[in-house]
């Protein structure tokens, strides 16, 4: 099941029955959650109502199966424990045809939606975690005539919960999509980070309507700033104090890979004219070292970031950066 298309469908979900099922969101279970979801079939010999139905989908999908036969299989297997969670019933084991004929019947945008409210409900009120925008085409998916679908996830960093994933558009790109759907994320003063194909001064101002912060990364679809950013680390009057430098050090898979960073307030003025919510500028280098041949790489990467609300206040330490961008293992 992909996800819902760029279009704010989102809105038009937001019926009364919806809301009132959804108002005590923080509080419910998956299973209840899932009552929101419209059912498309018949009441008519109905053995398995939707939630159920959704639930054991979920459940299976988390063990590994990948397919509606699957499903079925896992659900004969562990009838005692569906006996045990959902109570008595007449039935318990529905059957793989029956998934096969229900998925493309269902909307995805209003299953979107409730897996959405549900996650985004279940977060702490003062939620500041770093959001992560992330675009993949699914694997396997493509055929003859037509290709994967691109989706475009929001993450938070540390507990990788999707708080919104939507299909892009064939005929469009992230860009649009990103901008249009970053404001119906809880508006919380937070940092998001996106690859460079973000790196535009109209998303920098979204994420600063938002009330967040933005760190990206600069590569070719940005030439004159990448060139202005590479030209200023590379000279050899450019000073970096030691309090604008760190380093963070990685022993495993046989490796030891070692990532700087050092930021710099030192471009601010002469970005202003065409970049001005830039606040700082950084470069992070990553060696890499293999133990058993002793080989070396070295690679360098350009993010940017605008700094908080407040123009008084410093945007990130640089260890805060260099944790960031290790997560995120960017490099140009």
């Amino acid at each position: 099941m992909h996800s819902t298309a760029l279009s704010l469908t989102l809105l038009g979900l937001l019926k009364e029955q919806h809301t009132s099922r959804l108002s005590d969101a923080r509080l419910l279970s998956l299973y209840e959650a899932f009552a929101a979801v419209p059912d498309p079939r018949s009441h008519h010999g109905q053995r398995y109502d939707l939630p159920y139905l959704l639930t054991c989908l979920v459940a299976a999908f988390l063990c590994n199966c990948d397919s509606s036969e699957a499903v079925g299989q896992w659900c004969r297997d562990h009838q005692l424990l569906l006996c045990r969670l959902f109570g008595p019933r007449d039935f318990y084991t529905p059957t793989g045809s029956l998934y096969r004929r229900l998925l493309p019947r269902l909307s995805a945008d209003h299953i979107e939606f409730v897996l959405a409210t549900w996650v985004n409900a279940s977060r702490p009120g003062d939620d500041e975690e770093a959001v992560a925008l992330d675009g993949k085409t699914v694997r396997g998916a493509a055929t003859d005539k037509q290709k994967g679908p691109h989706l475009l996830s929001f993450c938070p960093h540390q507990s990788q919960e999707t708080l919104l994933q939507v299909r892009v558009p064939a005929k469009t790109n992230e860009i649009p999509v990103a901008k249009t759907l970053l404001p119906s994320l809880p508006l919380c003063p937070r940092v998001y980070t996106a690859d460079a194909l973000h790196t535009h001064a109209a998303f920098m101002e979204v994420v600063r309507v938002c009330s967040g912060c933005s760190v990206l990364t600069v590569k070719a679809n940005q030439p004159f700033l990448y060139a202005d950013l590479a030209t200023y680390f590379n000279d050899s009057r450019t000073l970096i104090a030691p309090f604008e430098r760190d380093c963070t050090i990685d022993r495993r898979r046989g490796r030891v890979e070692t990532r700087t960073i050092e930021v710099s307030c030192g471009m601010n003025d002469y970005l202003a004219p065409t970049w001005p919510l830039v606040r700082q500028v950084a470069r992070l280098t990553r060696t890499v070292t293999v133990r058993k041949t002793g080989k070396t790489t070295k690679a360098s990467g350009l993010p940017h970031h605008r700094s908080h609300p407040d123009p008084g206040q410093p945007s990130a330490s640089a260890r805060s950066d260099a944790r960031a961008w290790e997560h995120r293992k960017w490099t140009a």
